[in-house]
């Protein structure tokens, strides 16, 4: 047996094809039953598959907390997600994958090539006792849904560990809420990911 290490799923089919993966003789060896029409199979019913597909563009730093604490707490029960999704501020499809605690996601070299409004989300869970609504509602919830309460150019306080003033200068930068330049000599750039008064507010 060997090792084919890829991303994606992007095989060569010449690996794949001719290497005797399925032998009839072995599984029936392992569970004689398998040609058998009327053999009994047992069915989980608390395994279910739930998918979405919502138009808007989804803010990635509420969507990477959401889907860390996810697969912290219900890891052991998500046998297989994947989804292609859009990231506000951000050209390229977001591209992730799953098994259990095992999650692989970035950003791809797909562009979307329609305007952000027309963009839409697409996600697969299967797992077991999966609620199906609340899976729904966090993701909606990671959704951009309302206007930013900062212009480019207004003065703020960015937190960085404590309030300093600074200025912003972009709007939705690399998936970013806000990128802001402090008032100190360096002119140093840091960003707010999310638009809370934890992370910038108005300057006082």
């Amino acid at each position: 047996m060997s090792i084919t290490r890829c991303q994606h799923a992007k095989v060569s089919p010449k690996e794949l094809l001719n290497i005797q993966a399925f032998e009839l003789k072995r599984v029936l060896d392992f569970e004689p039953d398998f040609l058998d029409e009327d053999a009994e199979h047992e069915h989980d019913s608390t395994v279910s598959s739930v998918s979405c597909r919502i138009k808007g563009n989804v803010n990635q730093a509420m969507l990477s907390k959401w889907i860390g604490r996810l697969i912290q707490e219900d890891g052991a029960n998500l046998y297989r997600y994947k989804g292609i999704l859009a990231i506000k501020g951000v050209d390229e499809k977001f591209i992730f994958q799953g098994v259990g605690m095992l999650f692989n996601g970035n950003i791809s070299d797909m562009k979307w090539g329609i305007p952000e409004g027309e963009r839409e989300n697409i996600f697969v869970f299967i797992g077991k006792n999966l609620d199906h609504e609340w899976l729904r509602e966090c993701f909606k919830a990671c959704l951009v849904t309302k206007e930013l309460r900062f212009k480019v150019g207004d003065k703020v306080q960015a937190n960085i560990g404590e309030y300093t003033d600074g200025t912003v200068t972009e709007l939705w930068d690399d998936g970013n809420a806000y990128r802001i330049e402090l008032d100190d000599d360096e002119k140093t750039n840091v960003y707010a990911p999310i638009d809370v008064n934890s992370y910038v507010r108005p300057r006082k």
